[in-house]
């Protein structure tokens, strides 16, 4: 009489048990819904347009079965919304799902994202030398020169309409020459001076491809300073 072999016995069990359970969950599975997300990427928008606001992802309210979702979770779901026809403002736009495996378990509903979009502009300010802090005693500051005197700002249109000019911050109290030669970071500016955020600046009108919140600038402004000693003058007898 041959012996068992206890631990196969037991492998062999335990998968007999999961492969009917498995077939026993598929038989007497009902339909559910499950929320899913996926990452949104957009396309086609025309190059005088630029998008100021976009969701990362969107989400999916999916009915089907157990099997349903275990193949969702493995294939990463992807949207892409077509803005080839796209207009200024604020508005829900159709996004297509992949693959589209996943699109029949949506059961034919229409999945929107809401998206913002603005006219791309340029404009040519004004450079503005503001100083800040003192010189040292006995000594009297020029008229600060900067180069560019003009600057170009890129960005949607909402935003590049406030800027007045660009600012530089010259710290007087840090100069200890003339003249002084000072490469600054430029900021644009309102008109009470406050900055504004995501615009492209350079000292030509040609500019890189602009990314709302994705803006880098390098542009820097060459500030000269200069100071002469106060001339003390007699009084009159």
């Amino acid at each position: 009489m041959s012996k068992i072999n206890v631990p196969f016995a037991i492998l062999s069990l335990a998968t007999s048990v999961l492969l009917w359970a498995s077939v026993y969950n598929d038989r007497n599975d009902k339909p559910t819904q499950k929320v899913f997300s996926a990452s949104l990427t957009a396309k086609g928008l025309n190059e005088k347009l630029v998008i100021t606001r976009i969701p990362d992802s969107v989400s999916l309210q999916l009915s089907g079965y157990t099997r349903d979702f275990r193949a969702v979770s493995q294939l990463a779901p992807t949207a892409i919304v077509d803005l080839e026809r796209a207009t200024v403002g604020e508005k829900d736009y159709p996004i297509v799902i992949f693959p589209a495996s996943i699109r029949e378990l949506l059961g034919g509903a229409v999945t929107m994202a809401k998206i913002k979009i603005d006219k791309l502009v340029t404009k040519r300010v004004d450079v503005v030398a503001k100083p800040m802090g003192a010189l040292r005693p006995g000594f009297q500051q020029e008229p600060i020169d900067t180069f560019p005197r003009k600057v170009y700002v890129t960005g949607p249109s909402e935003l590049v309409d406030k800027v007045v000019s660009v600012q530089v911050m010259v710290n007087l109290s840090s100069i200890n020459q003339s003249p002084s030669e000072i490469d600054l970071d430029p900021r644009p500016i309102d008109a009470e001076e406050r900055t504004i955020p995501n615009l492209l600046m350079g000292d030509s009108d040609v500019t890189p491809p602009y990314r709302f919140n994705d803006v880098i600038n390098e542009l820097k402004i060459r500030t000269t300073v200069k100071f002469s000693p106060v001339v003390l003058t007699a009084p009159k007898k």
